[in-house]
């Protein structure tokens, strides 16, 4: 699943949801074992022995880009030589050993080891700074007339701790598009 999860994150990075949705969709197709399912949907697993037998022209028929390939290989390499440390153990590593664990592979970066922590790892006091919804969600709720800096962002933040990833979702839901109604702070 760790590996499933980090492959998507690649995958979609600077790209519409629909374009890398359709890029994972055809990844999947080649790459995903059989009988293996995400608890959270239907969808097949990525393997990162699967993806790892693939071609280079296999990984582009699929949409990838070349550093999107490169990365995807070092991710496989990552999670197959034990570079990074099965789900299970890195449950038991403090936030930013996790951090450190995972910005080690090309292509993941602080922020994609911080949605780990928050929607994997079940991490209650995660705070992306560099989250462009939890910046915007923040200005809006702090009615805010000009951009939010980090620090100004982390010493607000402060006061949620230590349910920083709790508020975080809340000031994703308060930009949210869906038309829903946000309950009140």
């Amino acid at each position: 699943m760790l590996f499933d999860r980090l492959a998507s994150s690649i995958l979609s990075q600077q790209l519409s949801v629909k374009a890398a949705a359709t890029i994972a969709g055809r990844l999947r197709d080649r790459a995903s074992t059989t009988g293996h399912t995400s608890p959270t949907s239907a969808r097949p697993l990525l393997a990162p022995d699967l993806v790892a037998a693939l071609s280079d022209e296999e990984l582009r028929a699929c949409g990838i880009s070349r550093p999107k390939m490169a990365a995807l290989r070092d991710l496989a390499d990552a999670v197959q030589s034990g570079r990074i440390p099965t789900l299970e153990v890195l449950r038991g590593y403090d936030d930013d050993a996790v951090i450190n664990a995972l910005t080690a592979v090309r292509g993941i970066g602080r922020w994609t080891a911080e949605m780990q922590l928050i929607f994997l790892l079940d991490r209650p006091d995660v705070f992306p700074l560099a989250d462009v919804g939890v910046r915007r969600g923040f200005e809006q709720v702090l009615g805010l007339e000009t951009k939010a800096t980090p620090a100004q962002m982390a010493e607000h933040a402060q006061a949620w701790a230590p349910y920083r990833s709790v508020a975080s979702w809340y000031l994703w839901r308060a930009v949210d598009q869906t038309g829903e109604s946000v309950p009140p702070a």
